[in-house]
């Protein structure tokens, strides 16, 4: 039975609570690396990070100095790089039925101190000599005054990798069969003595002890940008918990294994304030003295100076790497469990076979359907940033995505005029589903202009039956396309390779195939249509924009992806000659701020009708009666017209230049379409704004959630700020300068 128990007590297991394992649990590190190409494994139980770079593995762990020591012997390849502060408490454990009663009391009790120590728990016996010294100098004993009672550890087993619960199992036996009177415990297994036992405290004190935070010297040489990262995020880890104690004990109570309050038991109230790493010379000579008296018990081989094994310039150069803003700091918002895997494959898979719509009334009505289907949930969607899953299957089983592939091949190819009103009305339903499908629809089109036959047959019927199309167009940190890192080069048998990495690549994440925007070999721009489970290619859904936020616009890498020719498509060719393709792309936006704008005017006209309280003493019985709000209304319902008018007659000025097309027709479009971006997006800021002036205090509650319209106007209207469409109309109207596209 008390074998049994002593396992049971096992179960809290001996995870060694600090920043290293915070700043993991945080998400940052693990995406900040992941974005690199570098696998970080984290295995709680040992303390240890695992990074996998180039295919090799190495490894940083945090422990006792005890612990640690022995692989920091120069044959053993490893380096200090950092310390951690750390107290632990530590309680002497008597039965819950015992007399005694205080650490005075144990005067010729039995002190039960294991001995033939397993390989995995080489500091049983001398922590827990080292306790009970300390515990009996505090109560004024000699270690004569006691009787030593040595228990056997038997070896542990492959299960047990760090002999938890071999001492657990010894410990708790010799307290419940009456072989000792007492016992030292600290930390994680005193909780679990005390809990799963009941063994009684009669006394305690705090101990301290740095933590070692070793690394694999191959590491550290070859890699020592790697090294300074993650520790990096660990100093920013240890910053964050200062500020956000709550979630942080709760997220290290967790990596522990213990419950807060046992956490609080097991470490104090001091664990917060202890958290950061350092090398400060009064932990290097703690940990100095720490290994002398290990070997003074027999522990430990040859003494030297912990200075004489540090790699001190890692942690200078991670605080230098933190200052520069070059590392992100954890956040509020949680990261996605999609930033470090990726999407379901039944998420592609399960799905019913696409609608075929044969007509753009058709396909209004089979957009009025989809909205009614996703409006209810947006806002709660917004409010947790829930990925929009079934909603997305359903766009596709829909056959909206489908709309521009040409009837030649089948489709229904309706009319810009078709698709932008499709995109109204959608993106009032939800904003951000609105936007989700923008670039697959952009790039449906480039392949009509610029796709050879073969592409256009294999990719237009992979729209009908509903696969989505990503994006991968935008990079951060470059002025123009030439400067662009993407690159794709030949692999010399016909085929190419990809590489680089993107950004706001709304829609990736949910896609089947992934165009990618690349320069080729002779600096032309290119489309390259990825498969999104390709190797090579991970899609991190790391996008935390206070608006859109389920759109996932995060990044997506390209490590030498292989990429057969016929996957290429030749995307300098549609600027050959006079287009409206850079239109067809802003108007798509320009419709979904409309519908942003619309959802925003109709919640605020039903929020003052149904709980808007009329002005003080205005005599009217509803708010609704105001005429000063009624004026407003009028204002913004007129603008919201405006608005609605130019996206018309841009999209019917596209369709026009379409059937007719030269560089006039081009250029009008064109120019139409830059006329209603801007007033969609001053619009759009100005009726999601006016709702609360509107709409008054109450409507600022969270549980409306009425705040989502103005973030996901404010940040969709940054696609191609409005500034600049109104210079270049301005050019037009002072100069007779038509806008144009170009790469």
């Amino acid at each position: 039975m008390s074998v049994r128990l002593g396992a049971a007590a096992a179960g809290i297991r001996s995870r060694i609570p600090s920043a290293a394992s915070l700043a993991y649990r945080l998400g940052e590190l693990p995406v900040d690396f992941r974005r690199r190409g570098i696998e970080l494994g984290f295995v709680p139980e040992n303390n240890e990070w695992t990074v996998r770079i180039e295919g090799e593995i190495y490894s940083i762990r945090w422990g006792s100095s005890l612990r640690e020591w022995p692989s920091l012997a120069p044959e053993q390849g490893r380096k200090a790089i950092a310390l951690i502060p750390r107290s632990r408490r530590e309680f002497v454990l008597v039965r819950s039925d015992s007399s005694l009663r205080t650490i005075e009391e144990l005067a010729g009790a039995r002190i039960g101190i294991p001995t033939e120590r397993s390989p995995a728990v080489p500091e049983a016996e001398a922590e827990a000599t080292r306790g009970f010294e300390e515990a009996l100098r505090l109560a004024g004993l000699k270690e004569a005054d006691v009787r030593r009672v040595a228990l056997r550890l038997e070896p542990a087993s492959a299960a047990d990798t760090d002999g938890f619960r071999e001492l657990s199992r010894a410990l708790s036996q010799a307290l419940l069969s009456g072989e000792a009177d007492a016992v030292h415990a600290g930390g994680a297994l005193a909780v679990g003595l005390r809990e799963v036992i009941g063994a009684r405290p009669i006394g305690s004190w705090v101990a301290s002890s740095p933590l070692v935070v070793t690394a694999s010297e191959r590491l550290v040489r070859r890699h020592p940008a790697t090294v300074e990262r993650i520790l990096a995020h660990v100093l920013a880890a240890a910053d964050w918990a200062k500020s956000n104690r709550e979630a942080a004990w709760r997220l290290l109570a967790k990596d522990a294994g213990l419950t807060e309050s046992a956490l609080e038991s097991a470490y104090g109230d001091r664990l917060l304030e202890e958290l950061e790493p350092t090398l400060s010379p009064d932990l290097v000579e703690m940990v100095d003295r720490e290994i002398e008296r290990w070997a003074a018990y027999g522990f430990l081989g040859e003494v030297r100076p912990l200075a004489e094994r540090l790699a001190p310039d890692s942690l200078e150069a991670a605080r230098e790497l933190l200052a520069s803003g070059n590392v992100e700091r954890p956040s509020a918002d949680r990261v996605s469990p999609y930033a470090l895997a990726p999407v379901p494959d039944r998420f592609f898979t399960e799905r019913r076979q696409a609608r075929r719509i044969g007509s753009d009334e058709e396909a209004i009505e089979a957009a009025r359907e989809f909205a009614e289907r996703i409006r209810e949930g947006a806002s709660e969607r917004d409010r947790e940033r829930r990925h929009p899953f079934e909603e997305l299957k359903r766009l596709g089983e829909s056959g909206l995505l489908g709309l521009c592939v040409p009837k030649a091949y089948g489709g229904p190819g309706v009319s810009v005029r078709t698709l932008t009103e499709i995109f109204k009305i959608v993106s009032a339903a939800d904003g951000a589903i609105g936007q989700i499908p923008q670039n697959h629809h952009f790039f449906v089109r480039s392949l009509e202009l610029a796709g050879t036959e073969e592409q256009k047959r294999f990719f237009f019927g992979e729209a009908l039956r509903g696969a989505q199309f990503g994006n991968a167009l935008a990079e951060r940190g470059i002025k123009g396309f030439k400067d662009m890192t993407t690159r794709l080069t030949k692999a010399g048998d016909g085929s190419y390779r990809l590489s680089g990495s993107k950004y706001y690549t709304t829609g990736a994440l949910y896609s089947h195939w992934i165009p990618v925007t690349a320069l080729d070999e002779e600096e032309r721009r290119v489309t390259v249509f990825v498969p999104r489970d390709a190797e090579g290619v991970a899609v991190i859904d790391d996008w935390s924009g206070i608006g859109q936020r389920t759109t996932a616009s995060g990044s997506a890498v390209f490590r030498d992806v292989a990429v057969p020719a016929d996957r290429v498509v030749a995307h300098w060719r549609i600027f050959e000659k006079p287009q409206t393709f850079g239109a067809f792309g802003q108007i798509l936006h320009a419709a979904i701020d409309v519908g942003i704008a619309k959802a925003a005017l109709e919640d605020a006209a039903g929020f003052v009708r149904e709980k808007t309280r009329p002005p003080f003493k205005s005599g009217y019985a509803r708010a609704s009666e105001d005429p000063d709000l009624i004026r407003r209304f009028g204002e913004l319902g007129i603008r919201l017209q405006a608005a609605e008018a130019l996206l018309d007659r841009a999209a019917a000025a596209i369709d026009e230049a379409e059937s007719r097309l030269d560089e006039t027709t081009a250029g009008q479009a064109t120019l139409a379409v830059d006329a209603a971006k801007y007033f969609a997006a001053e619009t759009s800021i100005e009726i999601t704004n006016a709702l609360f002036e509107v709409s008054g205090t109450s409507s600022m509650d969270r549980k409306y959630n009425y705040d989502r319209h103005w973030r996901n106007a404010r940040i969709h209207t940054l696609h191609d700020p409005a500034r600049l469409k109104l210079h270049r109309v301005g050019n037009w109207h002072l100069n007779g300068i038509y806008p144009e596209y170009k790469l």
